[in-house]
This record gives structure tokens, sequence and C-alpha cells, in this order.
């Protein structure tokens, strides 16, 4: 039996698979489809959990690229300019089994200007044999030159109906049969993310009432619902007393929740609805993996707190 996360089990395998964003996979099936000229430097940007990573691997299997000479790095997590100098040194080296070498930089706009700097002349003189793929959420963040370098492709969100259209496939796939309302509600508050939508899913598919079921959406929602009351408290500024409410009544994984926050003020950023956003995306930019709820808490406290000090 299949014990993988849905997210992971219907990850599509190829370009015919991958749901929504026609438009984009005509483009980028084109590009990639030509005998000659395949760019040497892909951007995938847009929202998180739409499928900008996939993409990256679907693009390592269409060119042949073995596990050995693909190179996966969340640029979050090595940001310097050594990281883009061992990436330079690698380059100089024939792959060790396919015809390509392929390096994916996954939120590539956390990189550090010297970084960026340093990619640059990479990618402006790119050996043959090496593709670089750059994924992230912010691509306004990535220096001009990098991104006037790089073929560019948006990916966006899907509309609740193609979210639901994907949840009844999965469902019938895992020979279960939910209720059309329980589909519904989990589009809504996937708000367009396929990702979302799965991990919600599978989070209530063995539920066996309809009662039961929708109870539990709800409940998922109700903790979104959180969230963005969370957000929109930092985007105010409100007074502390408040936020230690909202805190309170949280019952989430903080790392979950600086996710989240990340995702909502990135949306708020794209839409230029609020300049506040950036400095909260800062705060929430450190992992509460070992901080837990205490990071949670600190980061809230320096944005409504410290930032107005």
């Amino acid at each position: 039996m299949d014990n993988q996360p849905l997210h992971l089990k219907y990850r599509p395998p190829d370009l015919k698979s991958f749901v929504g964003n026609e438009s984009m996979i005509k483009s980028l099936s084109s590009v990639i489809g030509r005998k000659e000229g395949v760019p040497h430097a892909m951007l995938f940007s847009g929202p998180s959990g739409c499928g900008k990573t996939t993409l990256a691997r679907i693009l390592q299997k269409g060119f042949n690229c073995s596990d050995q000479d693909y190179t996966e790095l969340n640029a979050a997590n090595v940001r310097g300019i050594e990281t883009i100098r061992e990436i330079n040194r690698t380059c100089q080296f024939a792959p060790m089994i396919s015809s390509c070498r392929i390096f994916l930089l996954d939120e590539a706009a956390k990189l550090t200007n010297d970084a960026q700097n340093a990619l640059l002349k990479l990618l402006e003189d790119t050996p043959s044999h090496v593709y670089f793929i750059l994924c992230t959420t912010e691509p306004e963040k990535l220096i001009k030159t990098i991104r006037t370098r790089c073929t560019h492709f948006q990916v966006s969100s899907l509309p609740d109906r193609t979210i639901v259209s994907l949840l009844k496939d999965v469902c019938e796939e895992e020979k279960v049969d939910l209720p059309k309302e329980a589909l519904t509600e989990i589009a809504k508050i996937s708000e367009g993310s396929p990702r979302q939508a799965l991990v919600i899913l599978d989070s209530v598919i063995d539920i066996e009432t309809d009662e039961d079921l929708l109870k539990a959406i709800q409940d998922y929602s109700v903790r979104t619902s959180v969230i963005f009351d969370l957000s929109n408290a930092l985007l105010a500024k409100s007074k502390w007393k408040d936020i230690i409410k909202i805190l309170s009544s949280l019952d989430m994984e903080p790392e979950n929740v600086r996710y989240s926050i990340l995702g909502i003020m990135n949306s708020k950023l794209m839409k230029g609805e609020n300049n506040k956003a950036s400095y909260i995306i800062e705060e929430f930019t450190e992992s509460f993996m070992y901080s837990k709820k205490a990071g949670l808490t600190n980061a809230c406290y320096r944005v409504v707190v410290l930032k107005k000090e």
C-alpha cells in the first residue's frame, strides 16, 4: 500500500498531467521542445503550492538529467556567495551520467545581493551542458539583470472549480466518495493552491461520516481564519494585548503559521495592497522549528511593538 502523502503521490510526472495554467504550460512545452536554442536559465514565479518546483523536476526528466547531475538547493538556507562559487566550480566538470547538469535554486530571491551578482555572471556565461532553474514567490526581489537573463514563466493559483475537479480525480483514484460540498469547502480554504488542497484532503479523507467530515473541514477553516486575523492585526499594528489574544487561540504548529503568514504577506505585496507586508516578511523569514511558540510570539512582538519605536 502506498503511504505517501497525497500531495506527493499525485505530483504531476509530466507537463500533460499538470493541472491548470494551460497557456503557461503550452509556452513552456514550446520552449523546451526546440531542437536548438533551449534557454539555459528559466525562472518560475508564483504563489506557494502551485507547482513551481514540480515543473523544475518535470524538466529534469524531460532533459534526461540523472539524479547525480541534478542539484536542488533551497536558497533560503544557503543564501551566501559561497553557494554560487561552489556551483561555479561544479559547472566546470562534465556531467557524471547525463548529457547535462541542472541546478534548481528554490526561493532564489532569498540569495544575498553578492550571491545574486555572482549568479548573474554564471548566467551570462553558462557552459553549454548546464541549465539553471530559479523558483520564487518574490521575483521582484531578484536583481533586474537576473530576471532579464531568464526565460520567465508565471505560475498562477487555480480557480476553485479546477481545485474541485482535481480533488474529484484524486478521490476516484483513492476509491473514496466524498460529498461535493466537502470538496467545494476544501477548494475555498486552499486559496488556489493544489498542494494545500491535497494536504487538507489527506487530513480528512478517512473520516467516515459526512457530518464529521464537514466539521473537520470547518475546523481547518477556522484555524485558517485565525491566521488571517493575526495577519490583519500585524498589518494594522494592533495593540499587543489584541495580538496576545489571537496567539492564545491559535493551536497550529508555529512553523505552519509562519508559512501561512509569509504566503499572505507575499500575496499582499504582489497585489500592491500593503507595503507593511515587506517588513513582516523580514521578521517571519527565520524558521520557528526550534524556537516554536516563543519564536512566533517574538516575531509578532517585533512587528507590532519594536517597529513602532
